[in-house]
């Protein structure tokens, strides 16, 4: 069924396009010297009698164009480009591939009658400019073409990979990499902003503003869970990061925490601000934070439910939305100081700045409330 299908598309490419065929000039004898040179080569066997047909490799049929035949029943085709040295054959599932996106999709006449006619073609991949070839370590197979790339494994089927994307891939290790094998074509995201492929072991997501980048099939997971794209922590802005057996991968309003190797948690900027919970803590050094690892990711405060707070080893950070700001509280004096006080919930308030170091070995921090101050011979105390 497969072949037939594949037969059919191209059918229905030729006779879409014969009237252009009948305009262009006579085909020059080198490209039918190709053709035929190429699938004797590969002792490629004709489905009707060398016939060269004509196609398109733009929708507006500009010059640009390939010559090629058919051959073992649909099952190979050789392409030749007008003027090209080589012809490439294009075969099995990576030619079924190559056809959908020249073909686009059959669509039937109202009345229900005829061959139907194409729509939604995508020439974006252009002429074969390789063969097909066998993936050095993992079963499965590639060829390269002017605009991308298509690649098979018995396991996820022929997908196409191209530009910013597939460079990404390509400097992963391609298939050999965490990502495996694409298994979907590059696709939009439903924001209409971004483009992304997604593979055995994650996807690569790309956006014309913040880059291309390769997220973990764990991460894609919780951002998954998280609302994509669309939800509280936007696109990706960086690659996993793994150090001190923690893992981290930022996004545009907040990143994905494993501690220890532990489960994935969550920390974002409320509202998808860019400022907040997230920003401060990179400003602290995010994955090298002075803070030390992350304790307790996002939590409300009990009377501003759409404003966090969040546990590190060595200290707090809080939202301030009155200040368009976060700041971190360090454990020791002035949190339990603070905390006497009934954190946020008392006279205090929230902090509206970090610890300042003042002179004669006394450091401060300000709250909407008052200004805690310390020193080693008197401890924590207010300003009254």
């Amino acid at each position: 069924m497969k072949k037939i299908i594949s037969v059919v598309c191209l059918v229905l490419l030729a006779n879409s396009f014969a009237s252009a065929q009948a305009g262009k000039s006579k085909l020059p004898d080198d490209a039918r010297q190709q053709i035929i040179g190429k699938a004797k080569k590969l002792n490629l066997k004709s489905d009707d009698g060398f016939t060269i047909n004509y196609q398109p490799l733009s929708v507006a049929d500009d010059g640009k164009f390939e010559y090629y035949a058919l051959f073992s029943n649909g099952n190979a085709s050789v392409f030749c480009k007008p003027g090209a040295k080589e012809a490439f054959a294009v075969w099995g599932d990576i030619l079924m591939a190559y056809n959908k996106l020249m073909t686009g999709d059959v669509v039937k006449d109202k009345n229900g009658k005829g061959r139907g006619h194409l729509e939604n073609q995508n020439f974006i991949l252009g002429a074969p400019v390789s063969d097909e070839f066998r993936t050095p370590n993992k079963e499965g197979a590639g060829q390269h073409f002017e605009g991308g790339s298509i690649y098979w494994s018995p396991g996820t089927g022929a997908h196409e990979i191209h530009g910013a994307i597939k460079d990404k891939w390509a400097a992963l290790g391609w298939e050999n990499s965490f990502l495996g094998f694409p298994v979907t074509d590059e696709k939009p995201t439903p924001d209409g902003y971004g483009r992304f492929n997604f593979f055995e072991g994650g996807a690569i997501y790309f956006h014309p503003h913040l880059g291309t980048f390769a997220i973990p099939k764990g991460i894609i997971e919780i951002w998954k869970r998280e609302g994509w794209e669309k939800g509280k922590l936007g696109y990706p802005v960086g690659d996993e990061i793994v150090k001190n057996n923690n893992s981290v991968q930022y996004f545009e309003f907040g990143a994905v925490i494993s501690v220890k190797a532990g489960p994935y948690q969550v920390i974002f900027n409320s509202m998808r601000s860019t400022y907040g919970l997230y920003t401060k803590w990179k400003a602290t050094g995010g994955v090298d934070s002075y803070l030390g690892d992350l304790v307790t990711p996002n939590k409300n405060y009990p009377k501003m439910y759409r404003y966090y707070f969040a546990e590190f080893q060595k200290g707090f950070i809080y939202e301030n939305p009155n200040a368009s700001n976060a700041f971190v509280i360090k454990k020791g004096p002035f949190f339990d100081y603070y905390a006497s006080k009934k954190w946020e919930t008392g006279y205090l308030g929230l902090p509206v700045s970090d610890e300042i170091p003042s002179r004669d070995n006394f450091t401060i921090q300000k709250f909407e409330g008052g200004t805690i101050i310390y020193n080693p011979s008197t401890g924590a105390y207010e300003k009254k």
